[in-house]
């Protein structure tokens, strides 16, 4: 398994990546697969700028994506991670643990040490994922930016150096 930081050149793949996650599990986030898969390439590079992207392949073969950046100060945290994706075939696998310990490198890099994300209430099986992973619930449930009128679940998880 190999698990990479995304460069500015691969927008196709992050495209290509993102739709695939909204196909497979779209109650799972805040983003739809008809609006994204008209969206230009320079929407796809602006993601890559502005974020940092990591896709996990297996044989060359992609089957995860994960997202975090910077959090915005009324997030909570210091740094916010979204987009996690994992092929189907290969949930319940230690996948997800693999994935958190690449972007935590980052995240100790930038300092950033107290980690959020948000997750649907009812997406039970991605709740529990997270608690396992060390995340604990944020307590009040947040309005969502992206779903008007969607409450999200917000969970952190603090990094040590």
């Amino acid at each position: 398994m190999k698990i990479v930081k995304a460069s500015a050149t691969e927008a196709e793949r992050l495209k290509s990546l993102r739709l695939a996650a909204l196909k497979d599990a779209p109650y799972a986030y805040g983003a739809e697969y008809q609006v994204d898969r008209e969206k230009p390439i320079t929407f796809w590079q602006q993601a890559l700028a502005g974020s940092n992207w990591f896709f996990t392949s297996i044989d060359g073969v992609d089957i995860g994506l994960i997202g975090v950046e910077k959090a915005a100060e009324d997030r909570g945290s210091d740094c916010w991670i979204f987009g996690w994706w994992i092929e189907q075939s290969f949930r319940g696998q230690g996948v997800t643990a693999l994935m958190l310990s690449a972007i935590d490198k980052l995240c100790i890099e930038n300092k950033w040490l107290k980690q959020g994300l948000g997750v649907w209430p009812e997406n039970k099986r991605a709740i529990a994922a997270y608690l396992k992973l060390g995340f604990i619930e944020g307590g009040q449930l947040i309005p969502s930016r992206s779903k008007p009128g969607q409450l999200y679940l917000p969970m952190y998880r603090n990094l040590s150096i």
